[in-house]
């Protein structure tokens, strides 16, 4: 007897004898239940890790702690739910300015401008991006006691919130985590104290009011203090600052000029401009080293403080130049300028080509307690404007350069 032709890919059985078949039956059975069992157990598993990760949740929330981006998204609807409802939340970042410093991932960001902007508070909560690891080490500076008082008292009000367990030394004025994490409040008034921290190491390095400090001296000496050896750890470096003060000039040379607001950009030397690089030697040699930021600061942005008008009204009666200060953020504005109504968008223009044959001159203005300046300008023959297109500013006169042309 002929056997059937078979369709492409079909199997036939007809001659399967019937112990074959049901050995087939039985294999069948026991991979689906093998599937099967698979399938449930690879359920049971993410129910079982769904609510480890609530368990962990709730007892942060319960106990205290910080509740980081990847454990949020991971949680049950109705934890999430909890967490709308207004459990006891210790800080809440203000949307805006805030948020975004809080979440910049740059070396060295300044976040300044305006009073009233919730610019301590910010600092005083990015110091706890890693107050769970035990590695942690942050070092939180003022230019004076007083002012570090200030701070501290802030810091109490928020971190055993956060961290029931977190203990504050007033001996050393530091603060531990249950980690093992620290923190330490200290102030340096004189550009010596800084040598107070040879030898140390922080992965966490802030000054609060920058500006406060007449030269960079102070800040870029604590950037040889900022290293770890955990690879878990991003090290940082921040700051808050308003215009002006002591420091004003070159906390804007370092962080407002090179570039616009919140648009990062790789770190330069403020008297050159050119970038710093890795040297030679290094295996990322001519490399450009860290990245900086800037972000603005203003009153708006803090709504504790904007919506009364209360706190707004104080800085209206201030002086011009103190009110462009801190109620504009205005980093333009001089103590003793000849224009203090200079504006940026109303006095700065599109570069443009100077034609060779208009009327070019120079003047100098040779500082001694503060800097030697010189300007360079040309006059419009059409309405005798004058237009400054270049400018140079230099602490030691005796390393001054002219330019020829």
């Amino acid at each position: 007897m002929a056997r059937p032709k078979l369709a492409d890919g079909e199997k036939g059985n007809y001659n399967v004898s019937r112990k074959e078949k049901a050995k087939r039956s039985l294999k069948r059975s026991i991979s689906h239940q093998r599937r099967e069992r698979d399938r449930l157990q690879t359920k049971a598993k993410n129910r079982t890790g769904k609510k480890k990760e609530a368990e962990k949740a709730l007892d942060i929330l319960e106990n205290g702690g910080l509740l980081r981006e990847e454990v949020l998204e991971n949680l049950p609807v109705t934890v999430k739910e909890a967490l709308d409802e207004g459990l006891d939340i210790a800080f809440r970042p203000n949307d805006g300015p805030q948020t975004e410093f809080l979440a910049s991932p740059e070396k060295e960001v300044l976040y300044g401008g305006a009073a009233g902007g919730g610019k301590s508070y910010a600092m005083l909560m990015d110091l706890l991006r890693y107050a769970d690891n035990q590695n942690h080490r942050a070092l939180l500076l003022r230019r004076t006691l007083p002012e570090l008082t200030e701070l501290i008292d802030k810091s109490k009000q928020i971190y055993p919130k956060a961290f029931p367990r977190a203990r504050f030394k007033e001996s050393t004025k530091t603060w531990e985590f249950p980690s093992g994490a620290t923190a330490l409040f200290s102030y340096v008034d004189k550009d010596d104290d800084v040598y107070r921290y040879q030898g140390h190491s922080f992965t966490w390095i802030g000054i609060d009011e920058l500006g406060h400090y007449p030269t960079p001296y102070v800040w870029n000496y604590l950037r040889s203090r900022l290293r770890t050896i955990d690879p878990k750890i991003q090290t940082y470096m921040r700051a808050s600052s308003n215009p002006g003060g002591s420091g004003g000039w070159w906390v804007k040379r370092m962080f407002i000029d090179p570039e616009p607001p919140t648009k990062p950009f790789w770190a330069t030397d403020i008297e050159t401009g050119k970038v710093l690089k890795y040297g030679r030697t290094h295996q990322k040699a001519n490399q450009p080293l860290f990245q900086r930021k800037f972000i603005p600061a203003r009153l708006t942005d803090n709504p504790h403080l904007a919506l009364d008008g209360e706190y707004e009204a104080m800085l209206l009666s201030l002086p011009e130049v103190e009110r462009k200060r801190l109620l504009s953020g205005d980093w333009d504005v001089a103590e003793g300028a000849a224009f203090a109504e200079f504006e940026p968008e109303a006095h700065v223009i599109t570069p443009f080509e100077i034609p060779s044959w208009w009327e070019r001159f120079k003047g100098v203005d040779y500082g001694y307690a503060a800097e030697s300046c010189c300007l360079w300008a040309a006059v419009d023959p059409e309405d005798k404007t004058i237009i400054i297109y270049r400018e140079l500013y230099q602490k030691v006169l005796r390393e001054m350069r002219w330019p020829i042309k």
